[in-house]
């Protein structure tokens, strides 16, 4: 079926709904969110070591993807980057649709996408889910975003309604018709109990292409729950300053056993007693959030990288992002280089031999014949600070905002079977090996506040199993 007959059909099906109109509904001041592992839904025999390799090799997925995010080198302006994969992302969204609640859906946790959108019933080319396709015809309260609604531009108009279509590679994209309806949240902490948000505007997505799925039968992924800056964003929606937070639970070889927390308005915000630590959100034309990183210690060693060693590129290439999608962190093969041997030494003082890491994928482990050690090396990220943006961050003076990165964020610890522990960081090897990722592991016991509004990153240490604020 052509491209032309489809949207008319769409049209005739649209006519039975009305239009937009403009939210006028109360929202909460806040909002927590289970933010669910995908692991943890996916039914699988896995063994533990099984489950941990698979997650490790979704990370390497998901770094290279985010790399095939970065320009093309002015060198080879026209070089073919590896489409972008969202089955590599490990965090998922639980959401009901509709009045009444039509599907149940999944959707994938994308702080660099800013549509939230889901497959439709009539979709055609999609990738197989598990659930049933929501149908807009069995929702009461579902809506057709008019072509006059800001939230429509720059999408195209087709007969007064808002067409979308989004590019996340030239070989991965998704169309279809921006919609409004009713969304239902699991409220984190909450048996039975939910928040709902009517006038949520998502895309109704009835082509997609290239998200990676296809090639699972049993998957449960719907669709993609967008938080990246801009004004459709789910976090510009709910809060007109876009702000959302998060904690991740700590995982060692194997899924987290509780959920994350994925926060929104007042739920976000850090408290005001404790060390808050703020760096500016460097703005790029790219989708990641990248960071001005300056210095990395180790068990108290300043590293000493130069000024600007991990500032991105006049190329597009390097540079520093934060992104829950991956699960362990990936530095630059030189600054990777440098940590490692600085652990290696470590390490050898506390009598720790090293181990073939191989079997968990990873680069680096060391076996605990006595058990954990009492004094395991931290590490030290130190960034720009947002309130002195004339004062450069020094590791050796300890100046700049400070990410502490514990010992049990830092390394993969196993104290049942064959004690060891290994490095939960790896050298970048992709189409961009200059690119440094901050993972979800090094993320653990902090709580993070994203401000679209005033482009700043915030934290503070957290026990995610804390309330909100």
């Amino acid at each position: 079926m052509g491209i032309k007959a489809l949207f008319c059909i769409l049209f005739i099906i649209s006519l039975s709904h009305s239009i937009l109109s403009k939210p006028g509904d109360k929202k909460p001041s806040g909002l927590t969110l289970k933010l669910i592992h995908r692991d943890s839904i996916e039914s699988n025999d896995l063994s533990r070591i099984e489950k941990f390799r698979k997650i490790v090799d979704r990370s390497k997925l998901r770094a290279n993807s985010l790399m095939s995010l970065t320009a093309a080198s002015e060198e080879n302006p026209t070089e073919v980057q590896p489409p972008f994969s969202y089955k590599s992302s490990s965090y998922v969204v639980h959401i009901s649709v509709g009045t009444p609640p039509t599907v149940d859906s999944y959707l994938i946790l994308d702080t660099a996408a800013e549509l939230t959108w889901l497959q439709c019933d009539g979709c055609i080319g999609c990738f197989k889910q598990e659930q049933r396709l929501y149908n807009p015809d069995d929702s009461s309260t579902y809506k057709l975003v008019p072509c006059d609604h800001p939230l429509c531009e720059p999408y195209e108009c087709n007969h007064n309604h808002c067409k979308f279509k989004e590019w996340d590679s030239p070989d991965v994209h998704v169309e279809g018709f921006m919609s409004i309806d009713r969304f239902d949240f699991d409220r984190y902490g909450f048996e039975r109990n939910s928040t709902v948000l009517d006038e949520v505007v998502f895309g109704c997505a009835y082509g997609t292409v290239g998200f990676g799925f296809e090639d699972n039968p049993d998957n449960n992924i719907d669709g993609v729950f967008g938080l990246g800056p801009g004004p459709r964003s789910f976090a510009s929606q709910f809060a007109p300053q876009g702000v959302f937070g998060y904690c991740l639970a700590d995982w060692h070889f194997e899924p987290p056993d509780s959920p994350s927390k994925l926060m929104f308005g007042d739920d976000a915000l850090l408290p005001i007693s404790g060390h808050v630590q703020i760096t500016p959100i460097v703005e790029t034309d790219t989708r990641s959030y990248f960071l001005k990183l300056a210095d990395i210690s180790v068990a108290t060693k300043c590293l000493g990288f130069e000024p600007g060693k991990f500032d991105r590129a006049i190329n597009g290439h390097g540079g520093f992002i934060i992104d829950s999608g991956t699960s362990i962190s990936y530095f630059a093969k030189d600054v990777y280089d440098r940590v490692r041997q600085v652990l290696v030494d470590y390490m050898k003082t506390l009598g720790l031999p090293e181990m073939d890491a191989s079997s968990h994928h990873l680069d680096l482990c060391w076996s605990m014949p006595n058990g954990i050690p009492s004094h395991l090396p931290s590490m030290a990220l130190y960034f720009q600070d947002n309130e002195y943006p004339d004062e450069p961050a020094d590791c050796g003076n300890e100046v700049g905002a400070q990410l502490i990165i514990n010992p049990l964020s830092l390394f993969h610890i196993e104290e049942k079977e064959n004690p060891h522990l290994c490095l939960g960081i790896m050298p970048t090897n992709g189409t961009d090996p200059k690119l440094n990722i901050l993972g979800a592991k090094q993320q653990t016991y902090t709580k993070f506040l994203f401000n679209g509004q005033n482009k700043t990153l915030s934290w503070t240490t957290w026990d995610c199993a804390s309330p909100p604020n």
